[in-house]
């Protein structure tokens, strides 16, 4: 009964997640931002999740805020944005993020794009219907007319 005990309190005690916010910005962003596009609300309340501010491994605001626009495809800056002190060490950024339509893919996949797989020993192709976050990829199936998740590093670009 002891070791149980003393085993449930360690678990409540790792699982403990100090979260201090350490201030508000309107905008942030470590890129340029080019006046001639015309910019619009990507996603809101990106990176405030307890889960991701848990995940949180960033030293730095600017490592924090890259991890925050580039989970959003086609992510430039954040609007709204709240800093914050996760653990006493790292840092972690929420906001909105703003980025432009017309940009929006990761590691050069798009939506629309042709593109092929392997599963079991068998090629498969597809078609991209969805960016779903900078690891995997929503692809409707030609031979199945049916929508699967991939990750990207599993596809290869078809023409």
């Amino acid at each position: 009964m002891k070791n149980f005990t003393l085993i449930l309190f360690l678990i409540l005690l790792i699982s403990c997640m100090q979260v201090k916010q350490i201030g508000k910005v309107n905008m942030i962003s470590n890129r340029n931002i080019d006046p001639n596009l015309k910019y619009s609300v990507i996603t809101t309340y990106s990176g405030g999740s307890e889960r991701e501010l848990k995940k949180s491994r960033a030293k730095t605001i600017e490592d924090a805020l890259d991890g925050t626009v580039r989970k959003v495809s086609g992510g430039e800056f954040l609007m709204n944005a709240k800093i914050y002190l996760v653990n006493g060490q790292f840092i972690a950024v929420e906001g909105d993020v703003w980025g432009s339509a017309t940009q929006k893919n990761f590691k050069g996949f798009k939506v629309g794009d042709r593109v092929t797989w392997k599963k079991l020993g068998k090629f498969y192709n597809g078609t991209i219907i969805a960016l779903k976050d900078d690891k995997t990829c929503l692809i409707e199936d030609d031979t199945s007319d049916k929508t699967i998740e991939q990750l990207y590093d599993d596809i290869t670009k078809t023409k």
